[in-house]
């Protein structure tokens, strides 16, 4: 039971990701990862990713690189999903709009 609450999580997180990597391709290369572990491979420095998710709420873990970790408990439910990708969209909105910002100049 647990192992398939895992995989149906991890998929629509994963959706949720894929997402906003298609949204913001400027700043997200690569959506990696399975069950619940998910690494960004970010076209930007992964540290500036990070400080990006922080400022909304979210803890991210720097590996690799240009990588950023999402480790979410697996107590995570659907709403909790919805909430954390609201926030790392909000995050790169954040990060992508001084780069619109100089493309508009």
């Amino acid at each position: 039971m647990a192992a398939s609450r895992v995989a149906r999580l991890g998929a629509l997180l994963r959706q949720r990701l894929a997402e906003i990597e298609d949204r913001y391709p400027s700043l997200i290369e690569e959506i990696r990862g399975e069950g619940l572990m998910f690494g960004v491979k970010t076209r930007i420095p992964n540290g500036d990713f990070a400080a990006a998710a922080r400022a909304e709420g979210l803890l991210t873990v720097l590996a690799g690189d240009n990588v950023v970790r999402l480790l979410p408990p697996l107590i995570i439910d659907e709403s909790d999903i919805a909430a954390a990708a609201a926030r790392l969209s909000d995050a790169c909105a954040r990060l992508a709009a001084p780069a619109e910002k100089l493309g508009a100049a």
